[in-house]
């Protein structure tokens, strides 16, 4: 019996992937500055809740692409407050130093990653490939904020900064987040012999992040998601890609 008539074990299922950021940190408003709202009119109805939720989801958004465009150090909290109609003072409310935003948009970022991984959460090995790659045609439509997300990541090695801790506790997430799906699939045969889980794991999570930024670099010469898919056809026994 050759190695392609090798019958796969049964699979067990594939464990979720573990949540990207971690957990999200409270940030609590600071007392004692009042809480504008985004549109009085539409807000008007909600709750204090539901309107302090909604002012801080749209400075997230408005931090994000801000941050993109203009990078951590240049991009302005003036400018944010502006997109969302709110003042320093009230935008401090929320999110009280900088650094406390630019980790909100970051856990903000992996929290819709999280949602796109669970909606195509693979029934089994033969589906890891196809739920990976959705992850990265996601980020394919959001080039901004990979370019934010690819300089955070070089800056974080620096001495205190403000990430440092974020981006080594998901560093090592989501490897070994890679790893159990991968050692699910060399379990269940669908990894080439020689394959070990644990390498393909790292060097898949380095060749993903290496080729982001060369995207960011070169966009028109580098195709983040077909340079995925080519290493995974090295890596799977047989996949429909």
């Amino acid at each position: 019996m050759t190695a392609g008539d090798r019958p796969a074990p049964e699979s067990t299922g594939i464990p979720p992937f573990p949540t990207l950021g971690g957990e999200a940190p409270d940030v609590p408003d600071v007392p004692g500055v009042p809480d504008e709202p985004v549109n009085p009119t539409a807000t008007r109805r909600r709750g204090p809740y539901k309107k302090t939720q909604a002012t801080r989801d749209a400075i997230l958004q408005a931090a994000m692409e801000v941050f993109a465009v203009h990078g951590y150090n240049a991009g302005s909290l003036r400018e944010i407050g502006e997109r969302v109609g709110l003042d320093r003072s009230s935008l401090l409310h929320h999110f009280p130093t900088k650094s406390d935003l630019l980790l909100a948009v970051m856990h903000e970022r992996d929290r819709r990653a999280d949602e796109i991984l669970t909606s195509v959460h693979p029934d089994t090995a033969d589906d890891l490939p196809r739920a990976i790659l959705a992850l990265a045609e996601h980020n394919a439509d959001t080039p901004g904020v990979i370019a934010l997300y690819s300089l955070l990541a070089a800056e974080s090695v620096t001495p205190d900064h403000p990430l440092g801790e974020y981006f080594t506790e998901r560093t090592r997430r989501v490897r070994a987040g890679l790893e159990t799906w991968l050692a699910q699939a060399e379990a269940d045969g669908m990894l080439r012999d020689g394959v070990s889980a644990s390498v393909a794991a790292t060097s898949f999570f380095a060749l993903w992040e290496g080729v982001q930024l060369h995207w960011v670099i070169d966009p028109e010469r580098v195709d983040v998601v077909a340079t995925l898919r080519g290493y995974l056809d090295l890596i799977f026994r047989d996949w429909t890609s």
